[in-house]
C-alpha cells in the first residue's frame, strides 16, 4: 500500500545547504512567501528575505551593525578574525574613512581609465581570436576585473595574477565542507602580508609624486581619523578590502550577461551598437544572477519585525539574492527583462554600504561588452563545459567558454 503524502512542511533554510548551492530560489520564493523573517536555529540568527526589508536594513546603521564583520566566516563560524575594512565600520567612523578614498571612485574620475579598460579587453581578445574559444570568467573576465583595480588603485600590475589566485582562494570550497577552506584562511593572511609589505615600502621610499600622493596609499597614509594616523596594519587590511571587492564579482557577472544574452537572440540583436543597451543588460543581469547571496550584520538592540522579537546580538542574514527576485518589488521578478529599468536594486548595495566601486564596475562591464559583441556578434555558450562557483557567499560562473567565427 502506497502511504499518502506527507502535508507539506514549514520551510527550512541554511546558508550551507546543498540545495541552496544547488539553486536558491525556490527556497528564497518560499521564505519570502511563508518565513520572511526567519529564525535559523543552528547558528541563533535570522534571515531577511523581502526586498523592503533588506533594504531597511542597508540603510539603519543604528540597529544593525557592520562591525562584528559582515560573512558567514565572521558572525556564524567566527573563524576568520574581524579586520578594519570599510564594510565592517559603522557611522560615523565608515563615513570618515569611506570620505578619504570615494574621490577617486567618482564617474568622471573613473572615466579617464576608459581607454585603458578596452586596451586590456582587446589584447585578451586578441590571444584568443584564431582560436574561435574564449572562457569569459577565467581567459578575460578575470584579468580585465585584476588589470582595472590595479590601474584604479594604483597597485603594482605585475602582481596581479598572484594577487587575483590569492582572492580565488579566499572564495573557494571544498565539497562536504562548512565554509570557508583552510586555503582561504591562508589567502587572506598572504593578503595582509602583501599590502603590508606594500605600505611599509612606500614609507621607506616615498612617493614618486604626483599620482602616488593622491592614489589610495597616498590618502590612507596621509589622513588623521580616529584621532590620529592610521597604522600600517590598518591600511593593509583597507586595501585588501578593496582588491577583493575589485576583482570578485565583474567575471561572474559579465558571464551571466553573456549568458542571458545567448539565450535571448532578440534581446542580443537590439544590444547591438547600443552601448546604453549593453548596460541596462548588465544591470538587469546583476538583479537576476545577483552572486551575492547574503550580508551579514548582527543586532545592536532588541526590534520586533513582522510579528518576530530578534534579540541584540543575533546575527541577521541579508539575503541579497532573495530580495532581487521579490515578485513585491519586481513585477514578473521571475524573468530577465532587457527594458525593467527597476527604480530601486541592492545589486551595488544600498545605504552605508554602497559599492564603493559600482562606476568601475559598469564601465568593466560596458567596455567588455562593446568589444565582445563587435568582435564576435554570433557567439555561442558552451554551457556543458562551463563550471559553477558554489558557495554559502558568492555564487555564479567560474568558467563560462563562448564559441565563436575565428576572425
Amino acid at each position: 500500500m502506497v502511504p499518502p503524502p506527507a502535508p507539506d512542511s514549514a520551510v527550512a533554510y541554511d546558508p550551507f545547504a546543498r540545495e541552496i548551492f544547488d539553486d536558491p530560489h525556490p527556497i528564497y520564493r518560499r521564505l519570502r512567501a511563508e518565513s520572511p523573517v526567519h529564525h535559523v536555529e543552528r547558528f541563533d540568527c535570522w534571515a531577511l528575505s523581502t526586498f523592503e526589508d533588506v533594504w531597511d536594513a542597508c540603510q539603519s546603521p543604528d540597529l544593525y551593525t557592520a562591525e562584528q564583520g559582515t560573512t558567514a566566516a565572521h558572525v556564524l563560524q567566527k573563524v576568520v578574525e574581524v579586520f578594519p575594512a570599510l564594510d565592517m565600520m559603522d557611522p560615523p567612523r565608515h563615513t570618515a574613512h569611506r570620505a578619504l578614498v570615494s574621490g577617486i571612485f567618482l564617474p568622471g574620475k573613473v572615466k579617464k581609465f576608459e581607454k585603458d579598460f578596452r586596451k586590456i579587453v582587446r589584447d585578451r581578445l586578441e590571444r584568443v581570436r584564431e582560436t574561435g574559444r574564449l572562457d569569459v570568467v577565467k581567459e578575460l573576465g578575470s584579468h580585465l576585473s585584476t588589470l582595472s583595480i590595479c590601474r584604479v588603485l594604483n597597485f603594482p600590475e605585475a602582481d596581479g595574477e598572484m594577487l587575483r589566485a590569492w582572492v580565488e582562494d579566499v572564495f573557494h570550497r571544498e565539497p562536504g565542507a562548512l565554509g570557508i577552506t583552510q586555503a582561504g584562511v591562508e589567502a587572506f593572511a598572504k593578503l595582509d602580508a602583501y599590502f603590508l609589505e606594500l605600505v611599509r615600502t612606500r614609507r621607506r621610499t616615498g612617493g614618486r609624486g604626483g599620482r602616488d600622493q593622491g592614489d589610495v596609499l597616498g590618502r590612507y597614509m596621509a589622513a588623521e581619523v580616529d584621532g590620529g594616523r592610521m597604522s600600517d596594519e590598518k591600511i593593509a587590511s583597507l586595501l585588501k578590502e578593496l582588491m577583493i571587492a575589485g576583482t570578485e564579482t565583474i567575471p561572474k557577472m559579465l558571464a551571466a550577461t553573456l549568458h542571458r544574452l545567448w539565450e535571448r537572440p532578440d534581446a542580443r540583436r537590439e544590444v547591438q551598437g547600443r552601448s546604453e543597451l549593453m548596460l541596462e543588460a548588465f544591470m538587469e543581469t546583476v538583479r537576476f544572477d545577483m552572486p551575492t547571496q547574503f550580508m551579514a550584520r548582527v543586532l545592536k538592540e532588541d526590534v520586533e519585525l513582522r510579528g518576530h522579537k530578534l534579540r541584540a546580538g543575533q546575527p541577521v542574514l541579508l539575503l541579497y539574492a532573495s530580495a532581487s527576485r521579490d515578485e513585491r518589488e519586481f513585477p514578473d521578478a521571475d524573468t530577465w527583462d532587457l527594458h525593467r529599468r527597476a527604480p530601486r536594486t541592492i545589486g551595488f548595495g544600498h545605504g552605508t554600504h554602497a559599492c564603493l566601486g559600482r562606476h568601475v564596475a559598469r564601465l568593466e562591464a560596458r567596455v567588455a561588452l562593446e568589444e565582445i559583441l563587435t568582435a564576435m556578434p554570433e557567439y555561442e555558450v558552451d554551457l556543458a563545459a562551463s563550471e559553477r562557483l558554489y558557495t554559502e557567499y558568492v555564487q555564479g560562473f567560474a568558467s563560462l567558454p563562448i564559441v565563436f567565427e575565428p576572425y
